[in-house]
């Protein structure tokens, strides 16, 4: 059924449903770069391990996010690059967005930064406006229920931030200068450098950005009611360092801090006259890894990530007045936490994999009243990966993992992963397992009368997670050809929705599935062309419901490079079909053109020319809705940059 309007259509559509959707991407086999600093990393392995075990992995290189654009925060080079995730940034960079990864709902899908998670247990929310993209190596995407090794809120998969490291043993780095049409500039920079101490290596790396823009305005006119500060501006500051010393052959210590300044207008459609959300960000980290022998290894990690806002909203008056509502009202969080993993490769080849993640949480409201503003959540987990000597090309593995959160319901969950190579071209893959995602304190502790009433009694939302995919790797017609199919399913119980406004487990069963279709193809040595589409059916019971999934997205890109990759071009399509509101107003239905292209200056490829036009057509189209207004995306953007490398 899933397949029948591309199957029925004929061959021309079939074609088109495999090819008209569109990512920026480059024609790249899964590729993880090697550290410099001589003691291998440990934990830098997960993601990699995992796709030899059956997981869908994506990998979106530095080269790629490079192509995203000079204002492009993380979110924009996510919306470029990923397969099979929907990303609609609320009013351009550096704001909120809504996402969707496999039929999952906004925070179905866990984010993380250097491993450390950024989706706030206190809130829920996915924060990821103050990321810029120049302090990105790459992007590390697990499809599929994870909550295995992850914990809670990886339903629909995991994304894993990786941030830049020192691979260089000269003083290397470069500098970044953009403009774009609407007025905004970004400028950042880099040095990297790696030395030899009497420990081992030690790698220095730190960088710097700055981004600025008066924004666009993001409502239509005649949605906009007395209203002054019509544009959503922003600026963005961000320092960050990155230490990375090795202890010997077998050990490494890597320290990383950054630091992050963001003065962000809110929109507002009706009698706003200017809201802010000044906000400073700091993230560090500790990681000490170790291979203890040749079957022995293990790292332990220690985070802390702390959010402090400031949030000011003036309001214009039906007579010409202004209105305070408010001034520098508080809201953060701070997370903490330490991971412990270790891998033992035991007799006959199996893998064993055993940890423990403990977290903790605080944080202050004054905009909403929150009861209880702490929580802890403590968890073991344990995976085998048995190598089975009489069928030599299967590679299975199981595991279980148990977490207990205050204040609400424990959870345990299993996973079952297996990949099986058909042939040196085809690979048949699978997981099977479930996932949850515990109450965050709003839902428990909210006490807003006649608005939001929390509920301790709150169990975890469950799901149980069907994955099965077809991977294909060869030649079509003489040429490189890479493709894939995803079909999943997934079954949600205990639903955490609100009743009025009490929040609830829903009584019935919501089930979401679909699948996934993604290609990769190489013309000749220059051209290349690459595409993806998802379809997402949703069957909701008893009257609980999923918002804001695209029930329909594709995208497509072709590429050209060079002979000599002195330059380069390309153009893109995304289309979104349908999606529905949580006031179930039908919104979307859009398509949007990018292209870019760059030119370096010099054979040596020091300096580097780089242009993006976003929304090529200046289409008007809808990124989400918020009090029955709808939210317009970035209009037509030109972005010029300019890259000197060291």
């Amino acid at each position: 059924m899933i397949f029948q309007r591309c199957v029925t259509a004929g061959p021309s559509l079939l074609l088109g449903c495999l090819f008209s959707p569109l990512l920026l991407a480059d024609n790249r086999a899964l590729e993880l770069k090697p550290q410099t600093v001589s003691a291998p990393s440990v934990e830098s392995t997960t993601v990699a391990d995992m796709a030899q075990y059956g997981s869908k992995v994506e990998i979106v290189t530095r080269e790629q996010i490079e192509r995203a654009g000079p204002s492009a925060d993380i979110t924009r080079a996510m919306q470029m690059f990923i397969p099979g995730f929907y990303v609609a940034p609320k009013n351009g960079p550096f704001d909120y967005g809504t996402y969707s990864l496999l039929g999952g709902r906004n925070d179905d899908t866990l984010i993380l930064l250097d491993g450390v998670r950024l989706n706030n247990r206190l809130y829920g929310g996915l924060y990821l406006d103050t990321l810029p993209a120049n302090a990105v190596e790459r992007i590390e995407v697990l499809k599929g229920g994870q909550s295995l090794l992850f914990g809670t809120q990886a339903v629909a998969g995991v994304i894993n931030i990786v941030t830049r490291s020192p691979q260089t043993r000269d003083v290397s780095g470069e500098t970044n200068l953009g403009v774009d049409t609407f007025g905004g500039t970004t400028g950042d920079a880099r040095a990297e450098r790696i030395f030899s101490n009497g420990l081992g290596d030690l790698g220095l790396l730190a960088y710097v950005s700055h981004n600025v823009s008066e924004g666009y305005q993001p409502f239509r006119n005649r949605d906009m009611s007395n209203v002054t500060d019509k544009k959503r501006s922003y600026e963005v500051t961000t320092l960050g360092a990155k230490a990375i010393q090795s202890l010997g052959d077998d050990s490494r210590l890597e320290l990383f801090y950054q630091y992050t300044d963001a003065n962000l207008d809110f929109a507002g459609a009706t009698n706003n006259r200017k809201t802010t959300n000044d906000r400073v960000q700091q993230i560090a980290t500790a990681t000490f890894e170790q291979r203890l022998n040749e079957r022995l290894s293990y790292f332990v990690k220690g985070h802390i990530n702390d959010w402090d806002t400031r949030y000011s909203r003036v309001n214009n008056t039906a007579d010409g007045g202004t209105l305070v509502r408010n001034h520098d009202d508080y809201w953060g969080f701070t997370d903490w936490g330490v991971q412990a993993e270790g891998k033992a490769e035991l007799e006959g080849g199996h893998v064993l994999v055993f940890g423990s993640d403990n977290q903790w949480f605080k944080g202050q409201d004054d905009v909403m009243v929150i009861d209880n503003n702490k929580a802890e959540a403590h968890a073991l987990y344990t995976q085998l990966r048995p190598q089975i000597d009489a069928l030599p090309d299967w590679h299975p593995s199981i595991g279980v993992r148990h977490e207990a959160m205050s204040g609400g319901d424990s959870a345990t969950v299993g996973m079952l992963t297996s990949l099986y190579d058909l042939n040196a071209n085809w690979a048949l893959r699978g997981q099977y397992g479930t996932a949850y995602k515990l109450p965050n304190a709003e839902q428990l502790f909210v006490n807003e009368p006649g608005d939001e009433i929390g509920n301790r009694n709150l169990k975890p939302e469950k799901s149980r997670n069907a994955e099965l995919g077809l991977d294909y790797k060869g030649l079509l017609a003489d040429r490189d050809f890479s493709a894939s199919v995803t079909l999943f399913k997934r079954k949600i119980t205990h639903l955490i929705t609100v009743d009025d406004a009490q929040w609830v487990n829903g009584q019935g069963q919501i089930q979401m599935r679909g699948f996934e279709v993604d290609a990769k193809l190489a013309l000749n040595e220059q051209w290349n062309l690459q595409a993806d589409m998802t379809r997402n059916l949703t069957e909701s019971r008893a009257g609980v419901t999923i918002n804001d999934v695209p029930s329909f997205f594709a995208r497509s890109r072709v590429g050209f490079e060079s002979q000599n990759r002195l330059w380069g071009a390309g153009a893109a399509i995304r289309y979104i079909h349908d999606v529905i509101s949580s006031k179930k107003v039908e919104y979307g239905h859009y398509s949007v053109v990018d292209a870019d292209a760059y030119r370096y200056l010099d054979n040596a490829h020091q300096h580097r020319v780089s242009l993006l036009v976003e929304n090529l057509f200046d289409r008007d189209y809808v990124t989400s809705r918020s009090s029955n207004v709808d939210n317009l995306g970035r209009p037509f953007t030109s972005e010029v940059r300019y890259t000197y490398r060291f």
